[in-house]
């Protein structure tokens, strides 16, 4: 908790790298300082996978509320507002390498919890899901495709994608950064 937090307090939600942990991302990042100063609270899942990467595609972490990595941080999110006073209406997330795919599934997936996000170092939403599904592999994961930059699609094609996470959801998707 920051050492003086505005009532209700924005929530950031910063998701750590492959091989990383909520620890290090902690430390390795000003966050936590900066929830210091202007009083908003910073959330540090960390990847119950014991290679440190986020689920990013499986169906389940895909789809809203269905479950996986995505409906977990969704879960610490609702905690914090019900607990900590966080503010439900202004809910962000940021990550990098795996937690900048993470911070796309939670726009994709939870639009109606997050109003933007800021991913840097990740690859586009969907594409190890779609890498992997082409690939037939069960749970699709890791992709050279995908990480090589050999999958291409049109912005189209990637933002059908990221809409089917929800199906039936006629909101605003949250703004991006990347």
């Amino acid at each position: 908790m920051p050492d003086k937090k505005v009532t209700p307090a924005p929530i950031i939600v910063a998701i750590h790298y492959c091989t990383g942990t909520a620890q290090a991302y902690f430390s390795g990042s000003q966050y936590a300082n900066l929830a210091d100063q202007k009083g908003f609270i910073v959330i540090y899942p960390s990847s119950p996978s014991s290679g440190g990467c986020w689920d990013v595609a499986s169906t389940t972490s895909l789809t809203h509320n269905a479950g996986g990595d995505s409906k977990t941080i969704v879960n610490m999110v609702n905690y914090a507002v019900a607990n900590y006073g966080g503010d439900a209406s202004r809910v962000y997330a940021t990550g990098s390498s795996s937690g900048a795919m993470m911070t796309q599934v939670l726009a994709g997936a939870y639009p109606d919890v997050f109003k933007a996000g800021s991913s840097y170092s990740g690859v586009p939403d969907g594409c190890f899901y779609v890498s992997g599904a082409q690939a037939g592999q069960a749970t699709p994961g890791w992709s050279n495709t995908c990480a090589n930059g050999q999958l291409t699609k049109t912005a189209q094609q990637w933002g059908d994608l990221t809409r089917s996470y929800y199906p039936g959801y006629n909101g605003t998707y949250p703004k991006m950064m990347m």
